[in-house]
């Protein structure tokens, strides 16, 4: 793990890069800007994950990093080492965690542990469209205030150029640098559960609402069809070897305030 940290001080934000190590755009975001002119007002902390999987070109090497925070600092496997020692460094801090992906419907945020502080957070990447995917233990961001972003397809120049906007917009729009930004009020999208299957084929698209009765999905000509409403996230032919994909419920805008919970739809 490469930890690094713009300007003096105790730094209050981390950056995270490379949790999934052949996902490099955040890593190349970080790059960007220490190549520009831009002056941080307070210190940042910026962390290469897994950098062991990132040097050899892969997603990890023992286990999903993603998956198994807090992690065990004595266990033989690599990534449950590292999540020990990653959780360490981001406890006390506000996260971002920069991700790219073999779905469809990028760029997007996502929250994962359901506290309304990292909600509001996501408001700051400046993204339309947030994914609580509380439902489901795991992922960096899960303890701490903290939202991730899917940036685009994995190792694509698109993605990186992505992840570069999201950082300069969200350091921006939490007052850490001058540049111009707006906080979005993005629509919610919560997964209530997911797609199981192998080999299948994603015809459908993400975010767009999945009718009870339509085809989502086909394999060896035979469809898949949805048995209730639901919206596609995360969905795709080759980015999971036991899913399709989650469902989620659409709930709404998230906007300066959740006093009043959206509707579903």
């Amino acid at each position: 793990m490469h930890v690094e940290t713009l300007g003096e001080g105790s730094p209050a934000y981390t950056i995270v890069a490379c949790v999934h190590g052949d996902e490099t755009c955040g890593w190349h975001a970080f790059n960007r800007l220490k190549a520009s002119d831009v002056v941080v007002r307070e210190p940042v902390k910026f962390i290469l994950a897994n950098e062991r999987a990132f040097k050899l070109g892969l997603r990890f090497c023992d286990a999903d990093l993603n998956r198994v925070t807090p992690g065990d600092a004595s266990s033989a496997k690599h990534e449950e080492r590292l999540a020990a020692r990653l959780y360490r460094e981001l406890q006390g801090t506000t996260v971002l965690d920069f991700h790219s992906t073999e779905s469809k419907g990028c760029p997007y945020a996502i929250v994962t542990g359901g506290d309304d502080a990292s909600l509001q957070l996501a408001r700051s990447t400046g993204l339309d469209r947030v994914v609580d995917m509380s439902l489901y233990n795991g992922g960096v961001t899960q303890d701490v205030t903290g939202v991730a972003v899917e940036c685009g397809y994995y190792d694509d120049e698109d993605a990186a150029t992505m992840a570069h906007r999201i950082l300069l917009h969200f350091l921006a729009a939490e007052g850490i640098i001058d540049h111009e930004y707006t906080r979005s009020i993005p629509t919610l999208y919560e997964v209530f559960g997911e797609a199981e299957g192998r080999g299948y084929t994603f015809v459908a698209e993400n975010f767009r609402r999945v009718a009870e009765g339509e085809v989502f999905a086909t394999k060896n000509g035979v469809d898949r069809r949805a048995t209730h409403d639901f919206y596609p996230v995360l969905m795709s032919t080759h980015g999971y070897t036991d899913r399709i994909g989650f469902k989620a419920r659409r709930l709404g805008p998230i906007a300066s305030s959740r006093e009043s919970p959206p509707s579903v739809e």
